[in-house]
């Protein structure tokens, strides 16, 4: 190792990941930017000491392969910072202990090896398994198990979202016999409803989902309302039964149950991509929100009523965007089916009359579904004017308060006039009332097949994992918030890291300290690494007082993906 004048600072100085992306172009008129490098030689500047390859990793242990429909599920255990695991023409990167292989071919045997790889690419033996898919043919009253080339199906589901920011398709590449829910809506809900009705038995009654939401940093919401609800708002409706699943950036999980629920055991953390069997289940002693078998929630309510609409619903955290597989969606309830269902129009709220309402033969009652928030105290809305024909609107649950801020889901019954490709819907008020959600249900004496194509928002391509840069001091602990520090001999450690279901594959990272490249380390010793920490020495004795500035830029062994870059802020004393 080798020495160099430069620096660093402490955790709470990460200034943050900047992604610097070429999107320039021969079209643009502006010089195209070089492709990025896909493998990297090492360099070191004067007294900078860089870290290098040591033993090779342990093979990973305990693997264990369950097979499932279209998919295995994999684990074992082990520390390294990523794994590589490899069936038929196929690899991928994980950098956990776990991991889900999905559009397999059922009854056909699959033969798999685990690699651990070290922070450089080492790789270490492999460990192996095989499992064979099957199909599932659980009973169901009603079940989706979304097979389809295209999906969802019209006839029984509904994505309702407030903008233009989420869909529900088939997925692309291996979730190609999945629904995949992607959405850039933040922390709003994009909601799944379905067209049958919940229908509860005498004794037990189950909505069964499987998915591999919430990822890290999302949430799950599963909802059995008691009205013609399309959206997933707040204040929950009156008589509602919501269990939502809360996961953060590292995986941990919480499950909140309303009414009344209370947790009674804790929940396992997340495996990115990994489906696990949510259940929401209503017995005569209340209700059980169940996770892969477990008991995670409780709550002594018992409702009234005996039918519900049910709606699944994902959410990111804020100003992220979600992907979400769902492998299967079922009742285990008394027998419903879904109402015929014609077209859906497009719906324009205070618009111009549209000049193009042309009417939809066969069609026998409509329903428009809208969601309002009042700006202040005032009457609830008990009217509209749909194509100018004016329409009681009456709340979609009795009992839904009408206050500022809350949202208050509300329908109407539509006349012959409305029975037309386009809407125009007037609130009837004088109060500033916003409108987040319509939908209607124009429903018909006959069946039409209708599927919905189109490819996820979110696509499914591996991403590299940000480069985190921290200055510590000499002895490896970070530096205080926003400190300056002498001169030295400092560590800059540099951690890239991801939970994903998948990561590209990392070709090494440069440094620069104040612009000037000061170091590149790669990390393809038998292949791609995908995660690691690496420490640094950088020695700042010849730098002046003042600010100073680290940027670590992370390579990709792919071409297609791009670098990511980190960057931290460090002071020097006089």
């Amino acid at each position: 190792m080798k020495r160099v004048a430069f620096v660093v600072v402490g955790l709470a100085l990460v200034a943050g990941v900047i992604v610097l992306r070429d999107t320039g172009g021969s079209d643009s008129g502006l010089p195209v930017a070089p492709p990025a490098p896909t493998k990297l030689k090492p360099y070191v500047a004067e007294q900078v000491l860089v870290p290098g390859p040591q033993g090779r990793p342990s093979t990973p242990a305990g693997v264990v392969a369950r097979a499932g429909h279209h998919k295995i599920q994999l684990s074992w255990t082990g520390d390294a910072p990523a794994y590589e695991v490899r069936w038929g023409d196929k690899v991928k990167l994980v950098t956990r202990p776990g991991t889900q292989l999905n559009g397999l071919e059922n009854e056909r045997e699959q033969q798999i090896d685990i690699r651990a790889v070290d922070s450089f690419g080492q790789r270490s033996q492999p460990a192996h398994a095989k499992a064979t898919p099957r199909a599932d043919n659980a009973p169901y009253t009603f079940v989706d198990r979304f097979d389809s080339p295209d999906e969802p199906d019209l006839q029984l589901w509904r994505l309702s979202k407030r903008t233009d920011c989420a869909r529900a398709t088939s997925g692309d590449e291996d979730d190609h016999d999945r629904l995949v829910i992607s959405s850039s809506c933040g922390t709003r809900a994009v909601t799944l409803r379905s067209r049958t009705p919940f229908v509860r038995g005498d004794d037990e009654s189950r909505l069964v989902i499987e998915t591999d939401a919430p990822g890290t940093g999302g949430k799950l919401l599963l909802d059995l309302v008691p009205g013609p609800v399309s959206v997933q708002g707040e204040p929950v409706p009156p008589n509602t039964i919501r269990a939502t699943v809360s996961t953060d950036n590292s995986g941990n999980s919480i499950v909140e149950l309303v009414p009344n629920g209370t947790a009674v055991k804790p929940v396992p953390a997340a495996l990115p991509g990994v489906t696990v069997r949510w259940e929401l289940v209503l017995t005569p002693a209340g209700v059980q929100v169940v996770r892969d078998g477990d008991v995670v929630a409780t709550s002594p309510f018992v409702p009234q009523w005996r039918e519900a609409t049910a709606l699944v619903g994902v959410a990111a955290l804020a100003g992220d965007r979600i992907r979400a597989g769902v492998d299967l969606i079922g009742y285990r309830t008394a027998k419903a089916d879904a109402p015929l269902a014609g077209p859906t129009p497009q719906v324009r709220v205070d618009s111009p009359a549209s000049t193009s309402a042309n009417p939809i033969a066969d069609v026998t009652a409509g329903q428009l579904r809208i969601a309002l928030i009042p700006s202040r105290e005032s009457e609830p809305v008990t009217a509209v004017k749909v194509n100018g024909v004016q329409v009681p609107l009456r709340p979609a649950i009795e009992g839904t308060p009408w206050k500022p801020g809350a949202e208050y889901p509300a329908v109407a019954d539509l006349p012959e006039e409305a029975f037309t490709d386009n809407l125009n819907v007037q609130l009837v008020t004088q109060e500033r009332i916003q409108v987040t959600h319509t939908d209607v249900e124009l429903t018909g004496p006959k069946k039409e097949p209708r599927r919905q194509p189109g490819t996820p928002l979110v696509d499914a391509k591996p991403t590299l994992a940000d480069p985190i840069p921290e200055v510590l001091d000499a002895s490896g602990q970070p530096i205080e918030n926003g400190a300056a520090f002498n001169r030295g001999r400092v560590v800059l450690e540099v951690r890239v890291n991801a939970l994903d279901a998948a990561v590209a594959g990392l070709a090494g990272f440069e440094i620069r300290l104040d612009g000037n490249h000061v170091a590149t380390v790669p990390t393809t010793a038998d292949g791609p690494a995908a995660a690691g920490r690496w420490r640094i020495s950088l020695n700042t004795g010849a730098m002046t007082a003042g600010a100073h500035a680290i940027e670590v830029k992370a390579f990709s062994t792919d071409s297609e993906v791009h670098p990511e870059t980190g960057y931290v802020p460090f002071l020097l004393k006089p």
